[in-house]
């Protein structure tokens, strides 16, 4: 893919894949797509998707919160938008406007405060268009 003017955010789904071995198949496309958006520098996350990654790696995946731990210290180097209360008060607005729960909408103004084109999602409606920001499935062939 081609990466001109585009910025990805990825949602804590697709990056939760990459630690699960349950599905080997969406486990490697989720490890080649952070590869490529980090080899292409396009790649924005959240703190939101930190907290969220951690309470998946330790609830549902059954890590240690210290190996948790250490997952999350290694994704540091990624581009990572701090949560702020103006997003807070976009995502209201999103969530009143689609009905998208608080945060689902909050993945959607970090991705807008960021200046991302796309957001990678399992969880959303792939192919919507929200303000300006893109969903797209990235498991769908």
């Amino acid at each position: 893919m081609s990466y001109t003017d585009t910025k990805i955010f990825l949602d804590t789904n697709i990056l939760a894949y990459i630690f699960d071995s349950r599905d080997i198949v969406k486990k490697n496309r989720a490890k080649e797509i952070l590869t490529d958006l980090v080899i292409n520098n396009v790649c924005t996350i959240s703190t939101q998707v930190l907290q969220e990654l951690f309470n998946v790696l330790t609830k549902k995946l059954k890590y240690s919160k210290e190996d948790a731990k250490k997952i999350i210290t290694n994704l540091l180097n990624l581009n990572i938008h701090q949560v702020t209360v103006g997003d807070i008060q976009t995502a209201m607005e999103i969530s009143i406007n689609t009905q998208f729960t608080v945060y689902d909408s909050l993945i959607i103004a970090a991705a807008k405060a960021e200046n991302c084109t796309i957001v990678y999602s399992e969880d959303l409606n792939s192919g919507q268009n929200v303000d300006g920001v893109r969903i797209e499935n990235p498991f769908l062939v």
